[in-house]
């Protein structure tokens, strides 16, 4: 065993001294001599490959090649952005073969390096590149972390923001700081406090204006909040934030979201609250996961927008969302969307059953988009995903009412992060208008007579729970409490003020949520009009960790009391 360990150990020295010879090799950007073999024999035949916005301008040839120490191509997404150009303008390729030839508009760039990990990327390298006509330029790349295999690449990744610390130090960013970022500044908005009630406030999460594809300017969308008596508007325009940075984007009554639609028709969009850098323009699906991944650390709010409208149905497939937009615009008056309409990996099928919630609910007929999208939300809830549910009206007119449907957040203050702290915290529910119903959906631990837990909650299991419904403004229509998206209770609403309660036990996790529904008195999809909706409250198995956070109190305060040389 001595002479084989020995053998071992001479064979491992040159080894060393090969990797190191290689990684320095590697690691500049720049060959030494244009004269020399080609940096890349296996790849002399490779088809250029030109951004389609450089076309007709003076191109050159960049040879793309990241590996990691071990030698292996890593997948990577690169980003070439010139100097002082707005994020929206880089141009991107993704490499999965982690080597390409591309061409690209002759310039100076920065060119930003993310490696595809754990379904999300990561960026992992940032240099300075000039392009020209003449002469090849190279990006070239070793990552170090990550080779093993035992800790992905957002575990470098400090303050979760998609760029590993080692590249924050080295650019002169926070890593510490989700909002400090390379090659992004961070965004001028404030949170002005304009009460410090603790309620339920209403809004509307999803206006258009002139920025983006709405008719109206923004001093005239925020007028129109004013007038309603809104608590909170958020304008929303297409991959933009210019409708947050007008001039005319405050209020002395109403609060004001930074917000962005965020996407295209082709695989959906998202509503993107409280960013406090520029979210990046869209590009696949794991770079999808971590804009919404840098949106939450920076405090901000990521929601599935319109999940099945036709017209641009879900298919990011992002994780670790904070919201689902289940209802825009009239309940039934947007057509579903169909199965055909998402891509054939949306449809695969295990043991006979659709994998992906989004191909079971556009597989559902005999609803609007907007139950469609209902289903997709329950489908999830069910898989464990803990999301609020928020409603808009994509107002982008006068002649589209504004809160219609409307958002109730509950909130500890009247202010953008208030309101984003109790999205987040998915204390909502959604009305019909702001003439629709009222509804408090409450939980009481125990059944002792206290309110433990509201929408948005967790209860535990095990223990015995009473559900507490009280709805105004609803006679005639129908009380529906659903679990998993199931419905378990329906009750007529007979007074204007309806009290219903029930006690539950639960062995296992579930989330039960509430609706007011009423029989459609107009044309449209679905079998009823949806009134009001709930965000859940959720049953856990939370006792282990309830009484395990007692007994570690109980253990300080009784050190704290020794040391103190308290009895």
């Amino acid at each position: 065993m001595m002479a084989n360990t020995g053998t071992c150990r001479r064979c491992i020295v040159p080894v060393i001294v090969l990797l190191l010879a290689v990684l320095l090799a590697r690691c500049t950007s720049t060959p030494q001599s244009t004269s020399e073999a080609p940096l890349f024999p296996s790849r002399a035949k490779a088809t250029p490959h030109p951004a389609p916005e450089t076309r007709g301008a003076s191109l050159g040839e960049v040879h793309i090649d990241i590996t990691d120490v071990l030698g292996n191509d890593l997948p990577v997404k690169v980003d070439f952005r010139q100097p002082g150009s707005p994020p929206e303008q880089m141009a991107s390729f993704s490499i999965l073969e982690g080597r390409k030839t591309i061409l690209i508009a002759s310039g100076l760039y920065h060119v930003y390096i993310h490696v595809y990990n754990d379904g999300t990327v990561t960026l992992v390298d940032v240099q300075e590149v000039t392009v020209r006509a003449d002469d090849p330029a190279y990006v070239l790349f070793t990552l170090l972390e990550g080779a093993t295999g035992h800790r992905p690449l957002h575990a470098f990744d400090g303050d979760g923001d998609g760029v590993m610390d080692r590249v924050e130090v080295d650019r002169g960013t926070d890593p510490e700081d989700p909002a400090s970022v390379p090659g992004y500044t961070r965004l001028p908005f404030e949170s002005v406090v304009l009460s410090d009630e603790e309620r339920y406030y209403r809004g509307e999460l999803h206006a258009r204006s002139k920025h983006g594809e709405g008719t109206e300017s923004v001093r005239q969308l925020v007028s129109r909040a004013e007038r309603l008596g809104l608590d909170f508007l958020a304008i929303a325009d297409r991959n933009t934030l210019d409708a947050c940075l007008d001039p005319d984007f405050h209020s002395d009554k109403v609060v004001l979201i930074p917000a962005m639609e965020w996407g295209n028709d082709e695989k959906g969009l998202a509503l993107i609250y409280g960013p406090m850098t520029f979210p990046e323009p869209p590009h696949d699906a794991p770079h999808a996961q971590m804009v919404a991944n840098r949106v939450q650390a920076q405090g901000g709010v990521y929601v599935v927008a319109r999940p099945c409208f036709p017209t641009s149905p879900w298919q990011w497939g992002v994780s670790f969302v904070n919201a689902i937009e289940v209802w825009c615009r009239d309940w039934r008056g947007v057509p579903p969307m169909h199965p055909e309409q998402l891509d054939e990996s949306f449809m695969v099928r295990e043991g006979g059953k659709l994998v992906f919630s989004i191909a079971t609910a556009a597989s559902t007929t005999g609803v609007s988009a907007n139950g469609q999208a209902t289903l997709f939300w329950d489908y999830e809830l069910a898989r464990g995903l803990r999301a609020a549910a928020v409603a808009s009206s994509g107002t982008g007119a006068p002649s589209v009412r504004m809160a219609a449907p409307v958002t109730y957040v509950y909130a500890k203050q009247k202010s953008a992060a208030g309101i984003l702290a109790g999205l987040r915290g998915g204390r909502t529910y959604l009305s019909a208008g702001l003439d629709g119903p009222r509804v408090r959906f409450l939980a009481d631990i125990l059944a002792d007579g206290k309110v433990d837990e509201t929408v948005g909650g967790v209860i535990p299991c095990r223990v015995k729970v009473r559900f507490v419904i009280a709805i105004e403004g609803a006679k005639g229509a129908k009380l529906q409490v659903l679990r998993d998206g199931y419905p378990v209770i329906t009750k007529v609403i007979e007074n204007d003020t309806f009290v219903h309660q029930f006690d539950v036990t639960h062995e296992n996790p579930t989330a039960y949520r509430v609706q007011v529904i009423e029989t459609p008195q107009e044309q449209g999809f679905g079998p009823y009009d949806m009134l009001a909706m709930t965000s859940p409250i959720y049953v856990a198995d939370i006792l282990p960790d309830i009484i395990a956070q007692q007994q570690a109190d109980a253990r300080a305060a009784a050190e704290a009391r020794a040391q103190a040389g308290i009895e």
